[in-house]
């Protein structure tokens, strides 16, 4: 027998109907927040949530070096978009707290 050298599919934390799932619920807060308060940027979170969710990156492979797994531009999309989410949300804690 011949050894398969193609690579194994990827494999994600979350199944695609999860994914997608997660993502309009997201959408769809992002949306209810922009009408309360656009400038107010509390939607800008839920929409880098959504996008994330859509983004999502597989995860790393064995035997994937941890280098190439990082340079591809949808895990620094993903990366970009998840940190944009944690900061937002720490905007959202200090503007509630502070006021």
């Amino acid at each position: 027998m011949q050894e398969s050298s193609a690579s194994p599919p990827p494999t994600f934390f979350l199944p695609l109907w999860a994914r997608i799932a997660f993502a309009c619920f997201m959408f769809f807060g992002s949306a209810l927040s922009m009408c309360k308060g656009f400038f107010r940027f509390e939607w800008v979170g839920l929409l880098c949530l959504g996008l994330f969710y859509l983004v999502n990156v597989p995860m790393r492979q064995k035997g994937e070096a941890r280098k190439a797994y990082f340079r591809q531009p949808r895990t620094i999309i993903s990366l970009a978009l998840l940190i944009a989410a944690v900061v937002a949300a720490l905007f959202n804690l200090h503007f509630l707290f502070t006021k």
